[in-house]
């Protein structure tokens, strides 16, 4: 599968027809970021592919610690992909779950998580995917691609040209009262005392459960930031998670319309302890209602600011 990019296509702001669909591209986007953006969805499409290999005909686990899993499909699509990308953009620095990090300097950095909801993987469930996100110098999330390949779906967005599944539109839910939300919620990951972690994050969490319309767990924090991208869910909680866990996902829900902020309605990046990303509406409501919990609170006591770009 090949991607390619017409400038004249790119001027006139129209449907860009991609191996993937139809792509509404937008003059706003920064025509340095065609060739990463191009990069990411194709070998995203390649890892998605050697990924279900793996999970077709079988793959070695082991145990990273406690709760935490890695297979060799894993290591392998994190190859694939830091192989790739760096060998297109040798000045371009990368975070990885599993290989760890690469200075560059470009100021750009990929952020990847090779399989996210390697759990789910593992029992041959279908909520899991490929994570391939840019940070810009600014630490903002440039671009984002997804891809899911049980599900056979791609989901992509770069800085101020939208957000797309297969060239689709994607746009986050219009539900504005809480009693209709449906939320989901991070599990249990990367702790000593993961029965502890999930009673002290429960105990947190269910104020708000007992105001919102349901409250579920897929176990994929990418599955999860997608979902509300397309509106078909209004909010997810996530805790004790990593950059590469969430910064692809963040750009496609923010080029949707949805919102990141810190639980404790501090202003938040990819990096924060903490998040609830939503759909932009009942923020005060939701945080309101977190807020009720015995979650410590933060020191600084300013207005909650809802990052949406």
């Amino acid at each position: 599968m090949v991607f390619m990019f017409d400038p004249q296509i790119r001027q006139r702001g129209v449907a860009l027809v991609l191996g993937l669909g139809l792509w509404q591209m937008s003059s706003r986007q920064p025509i340095v970021l065609d060739a990463h953006l191009t990069a990411a969805l194709e070998v995203a499409q390649a890892a998605g592919d050697l990924v279900l290999s793996f999970q077709k005909e079988g793959f070695f686990v082991k145990e990273k610690g406690p709760l935490d899993l890695v297979t060799e499909a894993d290591e392998a699509a994190e190859l694939l992909i830091r192989d790739t990308l760096l060998g297109k953009f040798p000045e371009d620095g990368f975070v990885g779950e599993e290989t760890g990090e690469a200075d560059g300097i470009s100021g750009l950095v990929w952020v990847v998580d090779p399989i996210d909801g390697t759990v789910n993987f593992s029992r041959g469930m279908a909520e899991y995917g490929v994570s391939i996100g840019l940070r810009g110098p600014d630490g903002e999330a440039e671009l984002g691609v997804i891809r899911f390949p049980a599900l056979n779906r791609t989901y992509w967005a770069s800085r101020g040209a939208g957000a797309f599944c297969d060239g689709r539109q994607l746009q986050v839910s219009s539900t504005n009262r809480l009693d209709r939300f449906l939320v989901h919620e991070t599990d249990v990951c990367r702790t000593e005392a993961p029965a502890q972690f999930q009673r002290a994050i429960l105990k947190a969490h269910l104020p708000l459960f007992e105001q919102v319309f349901r409250w579920r767990i897929t176990g994929a924090a990418v599955r999860d930031l997608c979902l509300v991208a397309e509106g078909q869910i209004d909010a997810f909680l996530i805790d004790r998670f990593h950059e590469y866990d969430v910064l692809a996902g963040w750009a496609i829900l923010r080029e949707a319309g949805g919102a990141m902020i810190g639980q404790d309605g501090s202003e938040a990046t990819c990096r924060s302890p903490s998040l609830l990303f939503h759909n932009g509406k009942c923020g005060t409501e939701l945080l309101q209602a977190l807020a009720s919990s015995s979650r410590p609170k933060a020191k600084a006591k300013t207005p909650p600011i809802d990052r949406n770009p």
